[in-house]
């Protein structure tokens, strides 16, 4: 099965993929950059201060049974902090549900999280442990969703040339430092990962990730790449969860809009307002 790429903040979320361009060809990069710096340029790629988007997440079994899950998610940069809100809004059974993720610049410091489920009517603190955990039953985590420490890992090209969608790419591997190994395991429920960097877009077009348990390997594949108000964007997303080779489950999602820069109040971005929903 080919492979792919999710991404996520401190490496940002491939939702918010973005790019800087050069003016030298792409076959002198490999020169250019170590691949912890490659992936450094992904983590610091334009995103805008803000935004704002309709998200739609698809959940599909075994049996290629779909569920289909409507978000808007909204995003503000403080600088080096970024804080995201994302709120369910169909179908009836979710509505209202809310995740709000405070991804703190310094390594050292976790992760402020908090979930909202409406039939509890009580807002939940997501301890570190719990960001390996499943994304609302898809099969990103709160990890893919939120980003994962750029500082806890090493990295080494796999393989400095590879064609994916007539992108030439870096292939590069991570695996947590010793120092971190325990912190990151346990933050993120991955052994190692690989990502498909773009060498022109420095956005990651491909991921594979090597769970702890289960024998499970996830695959992340990044596409419809567009230019939205001058950022490069992955508007669609899809994870394959596989087990000895063979598929269990998969979900996308699919950006239907997204506008950045807009003006998003800080009174939103917090617990409060996960409780208050659509009201």
């Amino acid at each position: 099965m080919s492979a792919p790429v999710i991404t996520a903040r401190r490496l940002k979320s491939a939702l918010y993929s973005c790019c800087i361009l050069f003016m030298f060809p792409a076959s002198s990069l490999s020169a250019e950059y170590s691949a912890e710096e490659v992936m450094r340029r992904v983590d610091e790629r334009e995103a805008g201060d803000s935004s704002v988007s309709d998200i739609t997440l698809v959940l599909i079994d075994r049996r290629e049974r779909q569920r289909i899950r409507n978000l808007k998610l909204y995003s503000k940069n403080y600088g080096e902090d970024t804080k995201t809100l994302s709120l369910f809004e169909s179908p009836a059974d979710i509505r209202g549900t809310a995740y709000l993720n405070f991804d703190w610049n310094d390594s050292l410091r976790d992760d402020d999280s908090w979930l909202y489920l409406p039939a509890l009517q009580r807002v939940k603190r997501l301890a570190s442990s719990d960001t390996s955990d499943s994304f609302l039953g898809s099969d990103f985590t709160y990890a893919d969703i939120n980003g994962f420490e750029i500082d806890w890992y090493d990295y080494s090209f796999v393989n400095e040339s590879e064609m994916i969608g007539g992108e030439d790419c870096w292939v590069i591997e991570m695996i947590a430092k010793s120092e971190f190994k325990d912190r990151a395991e346990e933050a993120t429920g991955y052994s190692k990962m690989q990502s498909w960097v773009s060498k022109e877009k420095f956005i990651q077009l491909r991921g594979q990730f090597w769970e702890l348990r289960g024998n499970r390997i996830k695959f992340f594949t990044a596409s419809e790449v567009e230019l939205v108000e001058d950022i490069w964007t992955v508007k669609r997303l899809q994870a394959i969860t596989t087990r000895n080779d063979r598929q269990e489950h998969a979900s996308i999602l699919q950006i239907k809009s997204i506008d950045y820069n807009v003006d998003v109040a800080d009174e939103l971005l917090t617990t409060q307002a996960m409780q208050r929903g659509f009201d």
